[in-house]
């Protein structure tokens, strides 16, 4: 589970961390960095295991750096820190990075202990802590134990603890963390319809993307009865009566949604639009990873409130889910405090 993230020069926010519970609403109005915060962590996710930061990815798109450095100053370093409680212990992992001059340093700590830190030496990478030795190579790479390669051999069992506990990070993080962002809704316009090859396994995509896909497993699919009942369950919720998927045209299949009259997904509702990629990804995330969710009052009427969010906590407590929401409608967070949900006000 996620415990913590925190930002230094990274968009809108100068320097602020925000704790995480099982279930939290970050609540705020327009503009506020909630939204920011869920990006950084999705970037540092998508680069997992990759030998630099990965801007465009499966979790989100970012066009330019100058997106990500605060007022777009490229030689001004931004950090992302995270802390995570994994079966070995809390892990913060930190990363900080200016591409103008590809500087970058990071560091791990374990159960608030610092391991090491690293750091770019003249074109290079050096160990700086728990003691000053050369590294083959710049640690460029993320959530990944390679940045750990000495150029000479180190038996100082704190290297040897990060090394195992990097490794632990990147392999534990796999299909544990899922970002829908507050672009689900203009994504309908063009993904209500989808190619059927290419999809991610367990996830139906950052902006809400690739729903047509994964039904048309749901739906045909024997080993997925038992989901497909719990979606048919679940299906009042996001506003229709029923489901449907079809070929369109060859490697094309389309979605359709009964609401009183049969029609495709492109002319359902702001609010089917809105929740249906959310209750189909809180169903096909992997159990006992985190979902987060940009917006998730995105398209939804104040009426609707209490009975979206009875949903989504009932689904996320069976199946073991962390569950991190935005919104910033006062309403809904009024309905997040009367089920003891733990808010952080930006």
């Amino acid at each position: 589970m996620f415990r913590e993230i925190c930002l230094t020069n990274f968009r809108g926010v100068d320097s602020k961390c925000i704790r995480l519970g099982q279930v939290t609403l970050i609540y705020g109005p327009p503009d506020s960095g909630k939204t920011t915060f869920m990006e950084a962590l999705a970037l540092l996710m998508q680069s997992r295991g990759e030998q630099w930061l990965t801007l465009e990815g499966p979790l989100l798109i970012i066009h330019e750096p100058e997106d990500i450095h605060q007022g777009g100053d490229l030689e001004k370093p931004f950090v992302i820190e995270f802390t995570v409680r994994m079966e070995l212990g809390e892990v913060t992992y930190g990363y900080k990075y200016a591409t103008a001059t590809s500087y970058v340093e990071q560091w791990l700590a374990l159960d608030g202990v610092k391991l090491v830190h690293l750091a770019k030496r003249n074109g290079g990478g050096s160990l700086t802590y728990p003691m000053e030795v050369p590294l083959c190579t710049a640690p460029y790479a993320v959530i990944n134990e390679d940045v750990l390669i000495t150029c000479s051999a180190v038996e100082d069992e704190r290297v040897k603890k990060a090394e195992r506990t990097l490794f632990d990070l990147r392999v534990g993080l796999r299909d544990k963390f899922y970002f829908i962002s507050s672009r689900r809704l203009a994504a309908w316009k063009y993904t209500y319809e989808t190619h059927v090859d290419l999809m991610p396994a367990t996830a139906v995509g950052p902006e809400g993307q690739f729903v047509p896909h994964h039904l048309s497993k749901i739906l045909s699919q024997p080993q997925y009865h038992r989901l497909r009942e719990e979606l048919y369950k679940y299906l009042p919720v996001t506003g229709v009566e029923d489901v449907r998927v079809g070929f369109v045209k060859s490697g094309r299949i389309g979605m359709y949604v009964k609401s009183r009259h049969w029609t495709n997904a492109y002319n359902a509702g702001l609010y089917t639009k809105s929740v249906f990629s959310i209750v189909l990804q809180l169903l096909l995330a992997t159990e006992g990873s985190a979902v987060f969710i940009d917006d998730v009052d995105l398209g939804v009427s104040s009426r609707h409130f209490q009975h979206l969010l009875q949903a989504m906590l009932e689904i996320a407590q069976r199946r073991r889910l962390q569950l991190v929401l935005t919104a910033r409608e006062p309403a809904f967070r009024n309905v997040a405090e009367k089920y003891d949900m733990h808010i952080v006000e930006l």
